[in-house]
């Protein structure tokens, strides 16, 4: 009889231990991250996320970086296809090289990863985020408004994040 009284408390131990074990990995990799609320929301997107150790999750941001670059690319392109004014379409231009130029890199930097070569992946970064930069100072110089401000400045904020967690594995 004692030990069905106990098997409720056992069980309630049981769950508890459970439950404070089975840490975060998503969360504990975010925190030290540049942007938390941004990282987890980008890795809790991602199915494989769940099952990832911490080179994993950072492998599956730089894949979100290069999904990012050619979407934002393929905007360019459609912007392209409809301006009329000629600074615009001079903007838009440089834009799309360099986001052309960022997508090269951003794959450069997922192999670079996959090969651990960290000081090698923070350079090609650099080479990502200079993309969104670029096109945005191209828009300040002509003193015209970029239709991409809003796309470049999350970019941006979305490199600097993977860069803070790549950063990590070259120390």
């Amino acid at each position: 009889m004692n030990s069905m009284k106990a098997l409720p408390v056992i069980f309630m131990l049981f769950f508890s231990l459970v439950t404070l074990s089975s840490g975060d990995l998503i969360e504990d990799v975010c925190r030290t991250s540049s942007d938390f609320k941004v990282c987890i929301d980008a890795l809790r997107k991602d199915p494989k996320s769940s099952s990832a150790d911490k080179k994993g999750l950072v492998h599956i941001l730089l894949q979100q970086c290069l999904t990012k670059a050619k979407s934002i690319y393929n905007e360019i392109v459609s912007l392209l296809e409809q301006a009329k004014e000629h600074v615009l379409v001079q903007c838009l231009q440089v834009c799309k090289e360099n986001y052309d130029s960022s997508i090269d890199d951003a794959e450069t930097a997922i192999k670079d990863f996959d090969a651990n070569d960290f000081p090698g992946v923070m350079s090609v970064v650099s080479g990502v985020a200079s993309a969104p930069d670029t096109c945005e100072e191209t828009f300040n110089e002509s003193v015209k408004i970029s239709p991409i401000k809003s796309k470049d400045d999350d970019f941006t904020n979305f490199i600097n994040l993977t860069a803070s967690l790549i950063n990590q594995f070259g120390n």
